[in-house]
């Protein structure tokens, strides 16, 4: 656990007064007399320097997380103990009125090990992680969030090593990581990985790797309230340090996390409006496979009549297997689904269709876009449109009643649109079990 404020104090420049003593009176005269008006007019240009002071104070906890994981686990690496302190700390600036705050910045970070874009994933989902804490504690507006983000923790790794000559390899993977500065993040990876059979990479793996993964928190306050203890400076505080070795981060603007305390799966109830509005009811579930993918199946179970003459019986199921652009849940998707639909319709007019038990087929591909409407990621709703073909057979009645004559049948095939409507689900979320795998 590292916990570091700024450190207040005053830095005295003093004149070297060698040489002064062989001067002329006069000229020592006149030296003195410039240094009484500069002395005189140093405490008013510090005052005016505070009415504008920024600090950054940080509140860094070894908050980790376990491997391709964002969501926050308690229980690993005492992480529960970690976020009780941090949180301790950033409460003593936060609730201090004469400390208001003007930026929150949350810090994820990687381990350089996988695919550089899966790194960018993980990062921004761990500082979303610990976003999603802190919103749920402070009553901030969202605005006030940013996060910065390190993909691939290089500068970490070499910290780790300088600091614990104990770790097996160190001093060989710090001449490596001299030796490869200047090379892409991927090159540099596989020839670690590679290097002398392995056998540092998996010490990095087991000792340096595991601490990499973490998220901290930069609180930026308003520090005028500081202008008396800058003038009137007390007894310096051990535990307080500067923040100049702070690594620059660039923030990004804060997006919503997409699941609530980072990555996880979800499982959707849901229920197609114009469906429910046409009395024809329906219920559907739709479920996370991967990151990307997801299963939606909606099923049709109306076994009445609406009236005497107009009904839409449906025993009906639609799969849909579905790619999304951004993280499964939320955003544009693309689909391809295949429909099996048993059906026994009339619409008020003089006849009625049925199928003689032999359910329609088809299959089509579909398109689209889903979005939240709270902050939790509970209830969400979805646009969807589909095209494709189905190929049926009907029997035709006449519609007087349950057992009206035959009157024809057929069959055919149609093409067009096969799946249309205005969804709102409601979602059940679950830790990911990844597999050996899916892991890097």
């Amino acid at each position: 656990m590292e916990l570091a404020t700024p450190a207040y104090h005053k830095e005295l420049k003093c004149t070297s007064s060698i040489g002064m003593l062989r001067l002329a009176p006069p000229v020592r005269l006149a030296v003195l007399m410039l240094i009484v008006l500069l002395s005189a007019a140093m405490p008013t240009a510090s005052a005016a320097s505070t009415d504008t002071l920024s600090i950054s104070a940080q509140a860094q906890a070894r908050i980790d997380f376990k491997v391709n994981l964002t969501n926050f686990d308690k229980s690993y690496h005492s992480n529960d103990s970690a976020l009780e302190q941090v949180l301790n700390r950033i409460d003593s600036i936060v609730l201090d009125q004469r400390k208001p705050v003007e930026r929150i910045t949350v810090v994820g970070t990687a381990s350089p090990e996988g695919p550089y874009p899966n790194n960018v994933r993980l990062a921004t989902g761990r500082a979303h992680a610990l976003i999603s804490i802190l919103q749920a504690r402070y009553s901030f507006p969202d605005s006030i969030y940013t996060i910065s983000t390190i993909p691939e923790d290089w500068d970490g790794m070499r910290m780790m090593l300088a600091a614990d000559s104990t770790i097996a390899y160190g001093a060989v993977v710090l001449s490596f990581l001299d030796e490869t500065a200047d090379i892409d993040v991927d090159t540099r990876e596989r020839r670690l990985k590679s290097l002398d059979g392995g056998a540092p990479y998996a010490s990095m793996r087991e000792h340096v790797l595991p601490y990499l993964r973490r998220a901290s928190v930069l609180v930026d306050y308003d520090t005028r309230w500081l202008r008396s203890r800058l003038d009137n400076p007390g007894p310096a505080c051990p535990d307080l340090c500067p923040l100049s070795a702070t690594p620059a981060f660039t923030p990004i603007p804060v997006d919503k996390p997409v699941h609530p305390a980072g990555r996880q799966r979800f499982f959707a109830l849901k229920t197609n409006l114009l469906w429910d509005v046409a009395l024809c009811a329906n219920l559907g579930f739709e479920l996370e496979l991967w990151p990307h993918w997801s299963l939606d199946v909606p099923v049709w179970y109306s076994p009445y009549d609406i009236t005497r003459r107009w009904r839409i019986r449906l025993l009906a199921t639609q799969p849909e297997v579905r790619y999304w652009l951004r993280d499964a849940g939320a955003g544009h998707y693309f689909g391809v689904h295949t429909s099996v639909i048993g059906f026994n319709m009339s619409f008020a007019g003089d006849y009625r269709y049925q199928d003689p038990n032999h359910a329609a087929f088809g299959l089509g591909i579909g398109y689209g876009f889903a979005f939240h409407l709270d902050k939790a990621h509970r209830w969400s709703m979805e646009a969807q449109i589909g095209a494709g073909y189905l190929s049926y057979k009907w029997i035709k009645y006449h519609n007087t009643g349950r057992n009206g004559a035959e009157v024809s049948h057929g069959g055919g095939t149609y093409w067009g649109v096969t799946r249309a409507g205005i969804a709102i689900s409601y979602k059940f979320y679950c830790q990911r079990k990844e597999r050996r795998w899916m892991k890097w």
